[in-house]
């Protein structure tokens, strides 16, 4: 279970779980491993979408509440550029606050409740956000302000439904907007290279 792709304390504690019921199911521990350290994850759930210019991008659109944030952020070791906001569904954003300001470097907030995420990272004295109005221009922005070695998080803590028809299209159109970022890059240092 050691070996798995998948970031998270949490993941670690479903991968368990899934190992013991296996195990007491009679399934064979060598299967049981192997099926383990084959599994990628589920799409929009801490999903990776590629490394480009030394920055990697991770796509968390399902963290749809406050709860789902905070375990994505505790996920990582190191402080993430964080995208965030959406919908507001009545969350006070308050419990969410003191983990930004510890596990995240910058914080990019899109959405209708941007404002309300202010507010409440704000009262931590946390002022190292920005406001977009789009998932590219969101991601755009963390590209600028991200150092190689850096890590981009999506985890919204809110619904889509302000700006997308659901979690999976607002993962997508972030996925879209890195990799065509992604390449541009690549096409650009090429070019510089000739």
């Amino acid at each position: 279970v050691g070996e798995t792709a998948l970031p998270g304390k949490h993941n670690l504690e479903n991968m368990l779980a899934a190992a013991a019921v296996s195990w007491a199911a009679g399934i064979r521990s060598e299967t049981i491993g192997r099926t383990l350290r084959a599994f990628k994850g589920v799409a929009h759930r801490l999903e990776y979408v590629g490394n480009f210019r030394g920055i990697t991008f991770i796509n968390d659109s399902k963290g749809t509440n406050t709860g789902a944030t905070i375990k994505a952020l505790e996920s990582f070791p190191q402080k993430v550029i964080l995208i965030a906001g959406g919908k507001d569904k009545g969350a006070d954003f308050e419990d969410l606050a003191p983990f930004i300001k510890k596990r995240v470097k910058r914080l990019i907030l899109l959405g209708e409740t941007r404002d309300k995420i202010v507010r409440a990272v704000q009262k931590e004295d946390f002022t190292d956000f920005i406001l977009v109005n789009s998932i590219e221009a969101a991601v755009r922005a963390s590209y600028q302000l991200a150092v190689e070695g850096d890590l981009v998080l999506l985890s919204p803590a809110c619904a889509s439904w302000d700006m997308f028809n659901n979690y999976e299209e607002r993962g997508s159109e972030f996925k879209r907007a890195a990799k065509l970022l992604g390449r541009e890059t690549n096409e650009k240092s090429k070019g510089e290279a000739s």
